[in-house]
C-alpha cells in the first residue's frame, strides 16, 4: 500500500474485520444442530409440508457489524476524494466527498458534465476514472446501462445512508434455497416444490412437495438450512443474498471496480 492510500487501505481492511465478527457471530448461531425441520402431510392440500422449530434469534450486535463495515467502505471512498483532490493541486474542504450517482442527468432530463462528480477536480483522466466507476456506467460504457441501482456501489449509498438514522437493515431468518437439493429414486418423478422466501417465525412453513399422489421416497431429504439477509425495500436485490456475502460483494466492488482504478495514478 502506498503512503498516499494507507488510510483508504486501513479502512478496507476494518471493514474486513467487522464482517469477519459478523460471520463468526452468524455461524455460532446458525449451528444446524440448533434448530430443526419437521415433515408433515397435509390432506387438505395433498403436499408434504417442512415447518422450521427452534429458529435461532436474531442478534441485533449484527446489524452494528454491518453498519460499521458499509461506514468504513464509505470512508475509504471519502478518503480516495480527498487524495485525488490534493494530486490535483487543490486544498480539500468539508464538501470532498466521494461522488455516488445513479445518473448524469439533471432534475430535467438534461446531460450534465463530469465535473459535477467533483467539483474541485479539473483533470479529465481522473473525471473519467470517477465516470466509469459510477453506478450509471455499464460495464462496457453504455449509456444508459443496466439498472444502476444494482451497483455494489449503489447499495453502499443506500445502506450506509439508512444505517446513519436508525438500527439498520431488517435482518432476518429465512430458508437457504441456494443448498437445498434432493435426489429421486431411478425411474421416479420428482416432486413439485414450493419454497417459501419470506422472513422466519417460530413453526413456519418453509416448503411444501407434491408428490403427484404418492409418498416421498424413504431417503428423501431436501437438505433444509437457513441463512441470514438483509431485508430493506431500498435494496431489494440483496434480499436472498446471505448477508455476510451481500457485504463482502459490496466491499469487493468498493475495492476492484473503484479504489484499484486509481492507484496507479499515485506513486
Amino acid at each position: 500500500m502506498t503512503d498516499e492510500l494507507a488510510g483508504v487501505d486501513l479502512k478496507l481492511g476494518r471493514a474486513k474485520a467487522h464482517l469477519a465478527d459478523l460471520k463468526q457471530g452468524i455461524e455460532t448461531v446458525l449451528d444446524p444442530d440448533a434448530y430443526r425441520f419437521d415433515i408433515k402431510y397435509d390432506d387438505k392440500t395433498n403436499r408434504y409440508v417442512y415447518t422450521v422449530h427452534d429458529l435461532p434469534t436474531v442478534d441485533p450486535e449484527w446489524s452494528i457489524h454491518i453498519g460499521e463495515a458499509l461506514y468504513q467502505l464509505r470512508s475509504a471512498l471519502d478518503h480516495l476524494a480527498w487524495r485525488l483532490v490534493e494530486l490535483c493541486g487543490v486544498t480539500p474542504n468539508k464538501q470532498t466527498q466521494f461522488p455516488i450517482r445513479d445518473s448524469l442527468l439533471d432534475k430535467n432530463g438534461k446531460l450534465m458534465g463530469l465535473q459535477v462528480l467533483l467539483p474541485q477536480i479539473k483533470d479529465r483522466k481522473i473525471l473519467g476514472l470517477l465516470n466509469e466507476c459510477q453506478p450509471y456506467y455499464g460495464p462496457d460504457g453504455e449509456w444508459p446501462p443496466f439498472n444502476a441501482h444494482r451497483s455494489g456501489l449503489w447499495h453502499l449509498k443506500v445502506l450506509n445512508n439508512i444505517d446513519k438514522h436508525q438500527l439498520l437493515l431488517v435482518v432476518v431468518c429465512v430458508l437457504n434455497i441456494d443448498r437445498m437439493h434432493w435426489g429421486m429414486s431411478k425411474g421416479g418423478k420428482p416432486p413439485s416444490p414450493y419454497l417459501n422466501t419470506a422472513a422466519l417465525k417460530e413453526g413456519t412453513p418453509v416448503a411444501w412437495f407434491d408428490f403427484h399422489g404418492g409418498e416421498p421416497p424413504a431417503d428423501f431429504d431436501p437438505h433444509p438450512s437457513l441463512k441470514v439477509v438483509i431485508r430493506e425495500p431500498e435494496a431489494p436485490n440483496l434480499a436472498h443474498i446471505e448477508v455476510v456475502a451481500a457485504i463482502e460483494g459490496i466491499g469487493q466492488w468498493v475495492a476492484w471496480e473503484v479504489i484499484d482504478r486509481f492507484r496507479s495514478l499515485f506513486p
